[in-house]
């Protein structure tokens, strides 16, 4: 029995496999996998970047890169990796592109429209909760999704990540893509909740530099944000070119003191 043929580029719907079973198809051919194990996939998801953030006794850092991969192929250089969710809330994008913007953008309608039926703003804990719900709904259709929910409510600064699984982790620090294990080296030998601002900030900066220094697939310009009891503000927008040889000459001073 053939398929129903569909009409491509309808609008208010999803582009979807023109096959008996599209949800079956998107599982055997199109699923989010780590390592080797897409091999036998007809599509590979080829995903590449390094996104972290934590908390700290002055409010939140998040920091991450902006290039955009396909395998070895560099597709851009200038993708914003942080969605400005509303002027208290941010979240960021590892893993499908698409995915993330498209559902990290419906997270913030719903955003509003629970200021709008209850008169207050949203706390990050209920945010990402909603995300993380709208995730489970969709597990096993192909997602691909490594986001962190940051932000400052009544309860103060907070932190979670949530993927296309539907998972939800409540943390102080997290980082993810392919170049998170190189971030998590220097979060983890850096880190402390009692860093001044000048220190935390400088500790996103390095944690970015390095994961894009060892990890080819991540690159480019590093956006960092500050987020405090007043909201976001973005610190800086810095070609890690820049900052290799910034720190370069920073330890060959070291080195000859």
């Amino acid at each position: 029995m053939m398929p129903p043929s569909l009409t491509l580029g309808d609008p208010g719907q999803f582009e979807i496999p023109n096959v008996a079973d599209p949800a079956h198809f998107c599982r055997n051919n199109f699923a989010s996998a780590c390592g080797n194990s897409d091999q036998g996939q007809s599509v590979k998801f080829a995903k590449g970047t390094t996104t972290l953030a934590f908390k700290f006794d002055g409010g939140i850092i998040v920091s991450v890169d902006s290039r955009s991969t396909m395998g070895a192929y560099i597709a851009s250089g200038t993708v914003k990796k942080v969605i400005e969710i509303n002027p208290f809330l941010l979240g960021t994008m590892a893993g499908g592109a698409a995915d993330c913007s498209f559902w990290e953008r419906n997270l913030g309608m719903q955003c509003r429209m629970y200021e709008l039926r209850n008169k207050k703003r949203i706390t990050v804990a209920a945010a990402s909760k909603l995300l993380a719900n709208t995730m489970s709904s969709y597990r096993g259709y192909g997602l691909s999704m490594g986001t962190m929910i940051t932000g400052w409510d009544e309860t103060g600064p907070q932190l979670y990540y949530v993927d296309d699984d539907g998972t939800r982790l409540h943390g102080r620090y997290f980082s993810v893509g392919s170049g998170s294990t190189y971030a998590y080296g220097v979060l983890d030998t850096y880190y402390r909740p009692d860093l001044t601002v000048e220190e935390a900030i400088d500790l996103g900066k390095r944690a970015i530099y390095h994961a894009c220094h060892r990890d080819a697939m991540s690159g480019s310009i590093n956006n960092l944000y500050h987020v405090t009891k007043d909201g976001w503000v973005k610190i800086h927008a810095i070609d890690v070119n820049d900052m290799h040889y910034e720190f370069l000459e920073e330890k060959k001073n070291a080195m000859s003191s």
